[in-house]
């Protein structure tokens, strides 16, 4: 399903997956609110950017965790760390609980559900024209086909032959940014190959992702993807 939103604060996927949405610029101070270990590990960045970029995820979730679970903690209290597969993790109260976060551009952003789950992932990235190789090295060639429809014949299916197309950028930022949603959720991000999701009628996983999903117990899921009015697609996956 895919529907139009904006750059607000938190709001609620259909999935049940509660985002926070915000502009890495818009964030206060670090030790406004990292713990003492994360402000360490915040001063060992030496590109800009990614400490930025980690920062922004990092004040995204906290806020995101304290509203959606009513938290009577300052944010140096919600200490984010790691699950046994690399997936980020408040374990407070009842949890631990599930997150997942993403950047792109100046935009960062944070998903949680108020329930603990086991599938959890999201991922943003912007519609911006990419070599040809990026497509033939990333998807399946049953994934790049394009929708054509008119008012005189039916809709018909065609494979992709313009890369340079708006259509076809727009295709395969959604496509990745499923591809990455489901990636983040199953705990390997891009350390299993894109391909090993074949996203269709139906989601197909094989080899690590295979693998990894039957170790999480082949959970039930909903995908979410949303245009944003930026230029940006944000993909949400859930259990």
């Amino acid at each position: 399903m895919q529907t139009e939103i904006k750059t607000e604060t938190i709001r609620t996927l259909r999935n049940g997956v509660r985002l926070n949405f915000l502009r890495s610029a818009e964030i206060p101070p670090p030790e406004k609110f990292l713990s003492a270990s994360e402000l360490e590990k915040c001063s060992g960045f030496k590109i800009e950017k990614r400490k930025s970029d980690w920062l922004g995820g990092r004040y995204a979730a906290k806020t995101l965790l304290r509203e959606i679970l009513e938290l009577p903690l300052s944010l140096c209290k919600i200490e984010i760390t790691y699950d046994l597969f690399g997936r980020p993790v408040w374990r407070g109260g009842s949890g631990p609980h599930l997150i997942s976060i993403t950047h792109s551009g100046p935009f960062c952003a944070a998903a949680a559900k108020t329930e603990p789950c086991v599938f959890l992932g999201i991922d943003l990235e912007k519609a911006e024209p990419r070599v040809k190789p990026w497509y033939e090295d990333y998807f399946h060639k049953e994934e790049l086909h394009l929708q054509v429809t008119s008012n005189r014949y039916p809709a018909t299916i065609h494979p992709v032959t313009d890369y340079r197309s708006p259509a076809t950028i727009h295709l395969a930022t959604r496509l990745w940014t499923e591809k990455e949603a489901l990636l983040k959720a199953l705990g390997l991000g891009l350390k299993a190959d894109p391909l090993d999701i074949k996203i269709g009628k139906e989601i197909q996983f094989s080899n690590a992702a295979l693998k990894r999903y039957e170790e999480l117990g082949r959970p039930e899921y909903l995908l979410e993807t949303s245009r944003l009015e930026t230029g940006y697609y944000l993909s949400a996956v859930a259990d």
